[in-house]
This record gives C-alpha cells, structure tokens and sequence, in this order.
C-alpha cells in the first residue's frame, strides 16, 4: 500500500463501530476507530507495531469495513527509520523530526531523573538509546510499570500519557 493512502469506514464499518462483533483484534479495531477519511497510511502507523499496520488494514479491506478514498495525502519522505511521513503542510512533531524527537527524547528522560534521582538511571539510559518514537513507543509500558512501582500508579499513567501524546 501506499503511505499517501486515506481509507474510509463503509456502512458496513459504521455498523461493525455500533454493534461490535468482536469478530476483530484489538489492532483492527483500534484502526477502525481511527479510521475518518483524514488520516494516512502513515499517520495510522502510530498506533500500531511494526508489521501489524499492513497486515491489519488488509483483512479490514476483506471484510468490507473500510475502503480507500480517492485522495491521496501528500508526504515528506520519512527523516529515518521508526518515523511516520508527515503530511506536506504539517508542522515538524516528534513523530515525524529527528529534532522534535531528540527533544522529547530528553524531556522523558529528564522526567524519569526528576522523580527516581539514581534508581531512574537506568531507565534514563534506555531512553537514551531509543533512535526513534517508534522505539520509545515500545519502551514506555515497561517505563510505566517501573516508574509505578517505584512512585505510584497516578505519576506513572501521567507519564504514559503525557510522552505516548507526544509520540503520535
């Protein structure tokens, strides 16, 4: 598929949304949620691993639940690997700059240092090392189940929150 492409929910996804079948995973479900007819390929990459984005809008497409549009969203070439092409007229996020990245990148590492001093180092470490939100994507369930057990739930779910926004 094409990265450009737009899909859009037919009557038969408007009734699968309504009545939930539950014939569906939660991956292909989830993108049928977001699915409006806006947003690429790409842009639904964000919330999906890797290889399950392809996979999941392809037995979407079988059941009927969502057709492409005609349109074909415009994109800037990826900046690197683990990142989503942006749309031409949007701003650089995080998601889609190396630079915007870098900075949430040590915004979440800063975070983790701030609340956990020395027993966060190894955390701010791993977060570190991550080269895309794509990586650091992966990694913040575990940051959050370490950061919770460490400080408790609340501080951890506003964690989770505030840098899984951030990387969309």
């Amino acid at each position: 598929m094409n990265p450009g492409t737009t899909f859009a929910k037919t009557d038969k996804g408007k009734v699968e949304m309504a009545e939930r079948s539950g014939n569906l995973t939660a991956v292909q479900r989830r993108l049928l949620i977001l699915i409006d007819g806006k947003k690429s390929e790409s842009e639904l990459s964000a919330f999906a691993r890797g290889g399950e984005l392809d996979e999941a809008l392809e037995q979407l497409l079988r059941l009927g639940l969502i057709e492409p549009t005609s349109q074909l969203a415009a994109l800037q070439p990826i900046a690197a690997e683990g990142y989503v092409a942006a749309l031409a007229t949007e701003p650089p996020r995080a998601a889609t700059s190396v630079p915007e990245f870098e900075k949430v990148r040590e915004e979440a590492s800063r975070f983790v240092a701030d609340r956990l001093g020395e027993a966060g180092t190894p955390i701010c470490a791993a977060i570190d090392r991550c080269a895309s939100p794509a990586e650091l994507r992966k990694l913040l369930r575990g940051i959050e189940i370490f950061v919770g057990q460490r400080l408790n739930a609340e501080t951890a779910h506003a964690f989770v929150q505030r840098f899984g926004a951030l990387l969309l």
